[in-house]
């Protein structure tokens, strides 16, 4: 019986046409594979055959092997949407009894089920949220992929205060390229405006429970459309005003107030 990893690396590199599928790192890092060890293996067992009159080395599936992959749809969404501990072929097993196919729905149950887990560790968080939000752009989910657009948004634009100026342009809290350009295809997508997405961010934040933080409702939606607008001027001055907020030092309490 061959395993998930091996079906996948049977697939990838029958079908990939590159032969450089064999050099690529994953087999090993991810799958604990050795490709050059892997092949004389399908070779013997006649799941995979040379192409013949074909430049360098190239192979394609013998019927058994086509046989042997029947489910391979399953197992080349994991290898797909991969990540560690969370998208894999151990966890989707245990979905097995529940979900026997692997599809968009699973996926999206092994990242909720993760975000509810590491919900305290803002920075997995963040990458579980890009996780999520490739899978439902990808797969064309486009009104999930924007409410998932907008809570990596709200997770990236909330620096912890550590008494230094927040400054626009050296400052990690800020919404990166990916996400710009995401929105962007996904306003086409959804046939949306900027305002459209800003009311649908608005009403999304209402429903968010809420801790004290650096920037507030009306400067999170301001920084989105500066930052579509690509106004590096007006998203400065917008950081250096909100930094001002949390580095005012706190009153402190001596004779001139106690006597005031």
């Amino acid at each position: 019986m061959l395993s998930p990893g091996v079906k996948v690396f049977m697939y990838m590199l029958t079908m990939s046409g590159s032969p450089e599928t064999v050099n690529d790192p994953v087999w090993h890092d991810r799958y604990r594979l050795e490709p050059l060890r892997l092949i004389p293996q399908l070779l013997n067992r006649s799941l995979i055959e040379p192409v013949p009159a074909k430049a360098g080395q190239a192979f394609e599936l013998t019927p058994k092997g086509q046989a042997a992959l029947a489910d391979i749809d399953n197992w080349l969404w994991v290898h797909e949407y991969y990540l560690a501990d969370v998208i894999d072929f151990a966890h989707v097993r245990d979905h097995w009894w529940s979900h026997p196919k692997v599809d968009y729905g699973v996926l999206e149950r092994l990242l909720q089920d993760a975000k509810v887990q590491y919900g305290d560790d803002p920075a997995y968080m963040a990458i579980l949220l890009r996780h999520q939000l490739r899978l439902e752009y990808d797969t064309h989910h486009n009104d999930a992929a924007a409410h998932t657009l907008m809570a990596l948004i709200d997770q990236d634009l909330d620096p912890q205060p550590d008494g230094t100026v927040l400054d626009y342009d050296t400052t990690w809290a800020k919404i990166t390229e990916f996400e710009k350009t995401t929105l962007k295809t996904l306003l086409s997508r959804l046939n949306w405006t900027l305002t459209d997405f800003e009311m649908a961010f608005s009403n999304w934040l209402d429903t968010q429970p809420r801790h004290l933080r650096l920037f507030t409702r009306f400067e999170l939606m301001t920084i989105v459309m500066y930052e579509i607008g690509n106004d590096k001027m007006k998203l400065r001055a917008l950081y250096a005003q909100a930094s001002t907020r949390t580095n005012c030092p706190p009153p402190v309490v001596g004779d001139s107030v106690l006597n005031g």
